[in-house]
């Protein structure tokens, strides 16, 4: 399934609550211009999705992986973080590897995926101007992903207020 469109149009909110209703897998790409200066590049974000809920989101082309960021906190050395990463499996979840491994607790999962995934998305909703695409795939960012997800529906609602409703995923293998 692919749909295109524009976001001015078809608001991302009304969007990531069809994409959570028909529990869609995929990415959805956003290419957001300024509201100011016309002549400058548009800002590209991506949303993972993953049965109707978002399991990663990024800004631009940048991978942000969970081992960067542990060590960005200094929760991790980034010797430590290189080494990790090198071991991970290939269809885990960066966050669910660390936790197995006693690295990170629920606790930091929870703190990277609000700061770099739901804040993220909430800020994408309240943009009026952007192109959009969303696309299915199979296979997800693994060593972005902290392992929650929260239904695309409860961070496109007004009001969210992060009480609970955030779910260790299920991963696709």
């Amino acid at each position: 399934m692919e749909i295109t469109g524009n976001i001015a149009e078809f608001p991302l909110p009304e969007l990531l609550q069809l994409l959570n209703r028909r529990r869609a897998v995929g990415c959805l790409s956003l290419e957001v211009f300024s509201n100011y200066y016309s002549e400058l590049q548009p800002q590209l974000y991506s949303i993972w999705l993953n049965q109707g809920d978002i399991v990663s989101a990024r800004h631009g082309f940048y991978k942000q992986d969970i081992f960067s960021l542990a060590a960005q906190k200094k929760w991790i050395s980034e010797f430590v973080a290189q080494k990790l990463a090198q071991r991970c499996p290939e269809n885990q979840a960066a966050g669910l590897y660390l936790e197995s491994q006693y690295v990170l607790d629920f606790g930091q999962l929870r703190t990277l995926f609000f700061a770099e995934v739901v804040h993220r998305v909430q800020g994408l909703c309240e943009i009026k101007s952007a192109n959009f695409k969303f696309q299915t795939l199979t296979e997800l960012p693994m060593q972005e992903m902290t392992g929650l997800s929260i239904p695309a529906n409860k961070v496109a609602v007004h009001g969210f207020r992060g009480n609970g409703t955030l779910v260790k995923a299920q991963i696709l293998n």
